[in-house]
């Protein structure tokens, strides 16, 4: 029983690490015109570079707003599923036929939330050029090394920074047992 419950405990938080991305602010969709600003500082200037016209980017935006709504709507739903998997947990007498079905839940809720982003590039693939297209993805790409970099050395600086502290407090401690 107790190998059966790790297993369902690890698939969840495994599920849950890839079904939910982080929301940056809040539970609110983003306005859809701050979407483009997610693409990076250079989208304007790529979007001129390429011809991008007023009207791609109002189809692209009003698309990208109606999957945003939907997405938004799944992780809701995982994160109410999540929720009733906790409180599973916490009760004396596990259901695991519960969990286990919660489970089944947060899995297909994944599946739409991935498909709703398939959906999505291939609607915005749909309404630009191949040109268009391939060099926006080329600079989303560019954008995520960019900003994975960014994140791990604000990790390592974090680390440093703890590290410092630590061998501080140390420090005036062994001074003061010194004294």
């Amino acid at each position: 029983m107790k190998k059966i419950l790790s297993l369902a405990v690890a698939l969840l938080v495994t599920t849950s690490l890839y079904a939910v991305p982080p929301q940056e602010k809040g539970d609110m969709p983003e306005p859809p015109h701050q979407h483009f600003q997610k693409m990076g500082p250079d989208f304007e200037k790529i979007a001129k570079e390429l011809n991008i016209t007023d009207e791609q980017k109002a189809q692209m935006n009003e698309m990208m707003k109606v999957d945003m709504e939907r997405k938004q709507e799944l992780r809701k739903q995982v994160k109410e599923k999540m929720d009733a998997i906790s409180d599973e947990l916490m009760k004396e007498n596990i259901d695991m036929n519960a969990v286990n079905a919660i489970a089944a839940e947060v899995q297909q809720l994944s599946a739409d939330i991935s498909r709703i982003n398939i959906e999505s590039k291939l609607k915005v693939r749909s309404v630009l050029s191949f040109e268009q297209y391939t060099k926006i993805e080329k600079n989303r790409k560019e954008m995520r090394k960019k900003i994975k970099k960014e994140l791990k050395q604000e990790a390592k600086q974090i680390f440093a920074d703890k590290a410092k502290d630590k061998q501080d407090k140390k420090d005036k401690k062994d001074k003061k047992a010194k004294k």
